[in-house]
């Protein structure tokens, strides 16, 4: 959970970080970052809604809490914060709350209700505002449950002073809702526990050797504490700070200018070779390696005090701009391990998701009041080599079409998909000409696109690049197959005219490169003969996913429900070619 604060360090940070780079960031059409704010006073309804993924039903929304299994239904409650106050107030006079739904099969999901209320607990230390937490089902263990009660664990803003503390609520409805305020509705944790005395956010809570093990975020470190009844809580090192430093989850990186550590979870993983590994999942950035915010995560193991000790560097989990706040299925018993974890992320960022959205392209309208939704679900395992790897739960399809070696000579154009013959869209400096292969115009926003890429001769040879565009919005990726590296380049004009002038618009489409030219990552998939990628799109987002297991996540706000999509390739051998299969996705996920 950020707040404004943190917004605007992360900000500051990265034009700090972008400076000392030497990275210039630009604007589109010559407009300054700090130009003038155009202030749109009333908010418009009409909010921004995937189609095929889940989306908050009204107001704005972020973190996921907790995806939590429930066995009396077979299928999972699924949790997130909401901000009734819309998407560009999101920090309103009416606080956040939780959100629940449920699902069977991450394709599907109930229509939401609140689970926390905003405000709540005591007149004077109850909470304010319903921060981002965790669910954990009560053995009777926990001071004032029953076993079997699922008990919600939370940060907010305390009502007297504002400050962050933390509240524990339990659900008499199986975890539909959370209404019995545990402690007499007054903090269980405050912020007197965070070094800096500011930052005590996100609690993840986990049974861990008989006890109740409980982790915080507190800006530069992850507290650590436990509790024997759920409601009285202590250092779990009792002779020292009991924090996990920025040193052992950052693990192989600088955390210079790099703060706030947010949203941690930890979880039990069995890997192929029957070992298993604690996994420390967390959200952060890493402008120094030009990465925004994003979630991370670190494998090792849990010391005598059941403190995260790292035995690997520190990872991104998803490479884009627009994976945060995650959550992650699986057992809060930190002695029982999973095979594989279900997650979900919050498809957007700070830096501009929260700052002023249009509903239309020229940015004229009022600014979006419904806006937020969440990435495809991922299947995660961890290899023997302890690195995640992904299996993203696509979308259901609907209609399914399939265009088979399509090469530069025997193409897909038109808004009829119709074949056709060469046509060459540039020319390259480095590899010749760009040759397209499949340019369809006008075609349905929801879709999931297989691309089989092979080549007749070795390796593929020369670059790969796919452009979505949506007016004269778009995301343009550009792949290297011989190296693995690749670049994501974006373009909103919903995001013109923002509540801090261009600065968002600027974010979006500068990236950390400057320029325009987004971000770079690095896929690990390179010198291949065979590949398939994948890439999932809907009117909020748009994943691209590797068949190593790497995605890329970026965020999108176009109201339009159809797109261009367009495939093109350098081809100096003559012998590549691609197979597009493209499913229609279904719609209205949200029953």
């Amino acid at each position: 959970m950020d707040f404004s604060k943190s917004k605007k360090a992360i900000l500051g940070t990265v034009l700090m970080s972008s400076a000392a780079l030497g990275m210039a960031l630009s604007t589109p059409a010559g407009q300054s970052v700090f130009g003038t704010s155009t202030v749109y006073a009333a908010q418009v309804d009409n909010g921004l809604k995937s189609n095929s993924h889940l989306s908050v039903s009204s107001g704005w929304s972020n973190d996921l809490q907790s995806i939590s299994w429930n066995s009396s239904r077979g299928g999972y409650d699924i949790y997130y914060l909401r901000s009734a106050d819309g998407a560009s107030n999101v920090f309103g006079e009416q606080g956040q709350n939780w959100e629940h739904s449920f699902t069977k099969d991450f394709k599907t999901y109930e229509k939401q209700v609140s689970a926390i209320a905003a405000k709540g607990g005591d007149n004077t230390d109850g909470w304010k505002s319903a921060w981002t937490g965790a669910v954990i089902e009560s053995t009777g263990n926990i001071k004032g449950t029953s076993k079997g009660q699922k008990v919600a664990y939370f940060s907010g803003l305390k009502k007297s002073d504002g400050k962050q503390n933390i509240w524990a609520v339990a659900s008499t409805d199986g975890g539909k809702t959370f209404t019995q305020p545990l402690n007499n509705g007054k903090a269980i944790m405050t912020t007197n526990n965070s070094l800096n005395g500011v930052d005590f956010r996100d609690p993840y809570v986990f049974t861990w050797n008989g006890k109740l093990m409980m982790y915080v975020a507190e800006g530069d470190n992850i507290g650590v504490y436990t509790s024997t009844d759920g409601v009285s809580w202590s250092k779990a090192d009792k002779s020292g700070a009991s924090k996990i430093g920025n040193g052992t989850f950052f693990k192989g990186r600088s955390w210079a200018n790099n703060a706030p550590v947010e949203c941690p979870v930890i979880k039990t993983m069995t890997m192929p070779n029957g070992k298993t590994k604690q996994v420390l999942f967390f959200g952060a950035k890493d402008a120094s390696k030009g990465e925004t915010t994003g979630t991370y995560y670190i494998v090792g193991h849990l010391d005598s005090n059941g403190l995260f000790a790292e035995e690997t560097d520190v990872k991104r989990l998803d490479q884009g701009s627009d994976y945060y706040g995650a959550n992650f299925s699986g057992t809060t018993d930190i002695s029982q391990s999973n095979k594989s974890i279900t997650s979900l992320g919050w498809v957007g960022n700070w830096n501009y998701t929260a700052k002023g959205v249009h509903s239309d392209e020229a940015a004229t309208s009022g600014y979006l009041s419904t806006l937020g939704s969440y990435s495809s679900a991922r299947t995660l395992t961890l290899d023997n080599n302890m690195t995640i790897k992904q299996s993203v739960i696509e979308p259901s399809a609907a209609t399914t079409r399939k265009y088979a070696d399509v090469t530069k000579t025997h193409t897909v154009r038109g808004a009829n998909a119709a074949w056709s013959s060469q046509w060459v869209d540039r020319e390259d400096a480095n590899w010749g000409s760009v040759y397209g292969l499949y340019d369809v115009a006008n075609t349905n926003v929801s879709q999931t696109y297989t691309l089989n890429f092979t080549s007749t001769k070795g390796n593929y040879t020369g670059r790969i690049y796919i452009d979505i565009w949506q007016g004269g919005d778009y995301v343009r990726f550009n792949y290297d197959p011989s190296n693995g590296l690749y670049n994501v380049k974006s373009r909103s004009g919903e995001l013109d005219k923002g509540l801090e002038g261009q600065v968002s618009s600027s974010y979006y489409y500068d990236g950390i490169l400057g320029n325009g030219n987004g971000y770079s990552a690095d896929s690990g998939l390179k010198n291949w003969k065979v590949a398939q990628l994948k890439v999932i799109t809907d009117k909020t987002s748009v994943e691209f996913i590797f068949p190593n297991g790497q995605t890329y996540t970026i965020a999108r706000y176009s109201n339009s429900e159809k797109q261009d999509f367009k495939i093109f390739t350098q081809d100096p051998n003559s012998a590549n070619k691609v197979t597009v299969t493209v499913s229609d996705n279904v719609q209205n996920v949200v029953k």
